[in-house]
């Protein structure tokens, strides 16, 4: 089982069944009207949790044992708060201009 590498151009929220703060996320990213994609990590977890940790911690360059794991443009940007935050400074970003 292949775990899919972020997107670019986009958001990719890396996701798990029952995690308030991905749905949390996921509707953030809806509300600002922002595209995204999800990563349903359910079956990697079932399947070898340490395989996919290990994985995860390649691809965001650090030890990640929490959800979600959002990356917007293949760049790592955390949790939820993190994104929320991120979301913010893109959005005024984009205003002064």
């Amino acid at each position: 089982m292949e775990i899919l590498e972020p997107q670019e151009n986009i958001f990719t929220v890396y996701s798990k069944s029952g995690c308030p703060n991905c749905i949390k996320v996921k509707q953030l990213l809806k509300n600002k009207q922002i595209i995204f994609t999800i990563v349903d990590c359910d079956e990697f977890i079932l399947a070898d949790k340490n395989v996919f940790l290990q994985k995860m911690k390649e691809i965001t360059g650090k030890e990640c044992k929490y959800f979600p794991m959002v990356f917007d443009n293949k760049q790592f940007i955390g949790g939820f708060l993190e994104t929320s935050n991120h979301i913010e400074k893109i959005l005024d970003f984009n205003l002064t201009f």
